[in-house]
């Protein structure tokens, strides 16, 4: 079995054991092609919801500071589970490369729309690199909401909507406004689903 399998299993047991986990629209994640898994983000927990709901059906490459990467034994965890690590204050040529790259080869990306974790209550303004990567990576945007209070025990709503294809753009030629309003067109969709499954 995949160590990656295994990471995974072990984070799905654990949202399972701690939390009301439900994953809704599973069947609108694509068995193969590229894709970005883009989701909202309030919390460390969520990239393990989210690794969590695709285990068995997508392995899901992540993008994480690189900070993460000198605590161990964490480092060769996200290593060994293909992490792509970034500096979030200055990205490199290389790890934009690395991201292109996977999602050339048909991978699947989770990324957050906001580029940080949102701590207030509401959703930041997405930035400009979600649709960068979706346009120059020809790839299906699914967007993913996240709804919980985080609090153990309670309810976990990871809602999957269909995919959204930036097929149009892929020959214009597009600037880091024209990226950012991409962004904030999926993250307008992940916060209408929110609004509405939290209720």
């Amino acid at each position: 079995m995949k160590f990656y399998n295994v990471v995974t299993g072990v984070l799905r047991v654990f949202s399972k054991l701690f939390f009301k986990f439900e994953i809704i629209g599973l069947e609108n994640v694509p068995k193969e092609g590229s894709i970005i898994l883009a989701a909202n983000h309030k919390s460390n927990l969520d990239p393990i919801f989210l690794a969590a709901s695709m285990h068995k059906n997508r392995e899901v490459t992540a993008v994480a500071k690189k900070e993460l990467f000198n605590i161990k034994p964490l480092g060769y965890i996200l290593n060994k589970i293909n992490v792509i690590p970034v500096d979030r204050d200055n990205p490199t040529a290389s790890t934009v490369k690395n991201i292109l790259k996977a999602l050339r080869n048909g991978g699947c990306i989770g990324m957050f729309p906001e580029g940080t974790r949102n701590k207030d209550a509401g959703f930041l303004k997405a930035k400009a690199g979600l649709g960068m990567f979706a346009v120059k990576g020809k790839a299906l945007v699914i967007p993913v909401s996240i709804i919980t209070t985080y609090k153990v025990f309670n309810k976990v709503t990871i809602y999957i909507d269909k995919p959204i294809s930036f097929e149009d753009y892929y020959k214009e030629k597009l600037n880091t406004d024209d990226y950012q309003r991409l962004s904030q067109n999926v993250l307008e969709v992940i916060k209408e689903n929110y609004h509405k499954y939290a209720k």
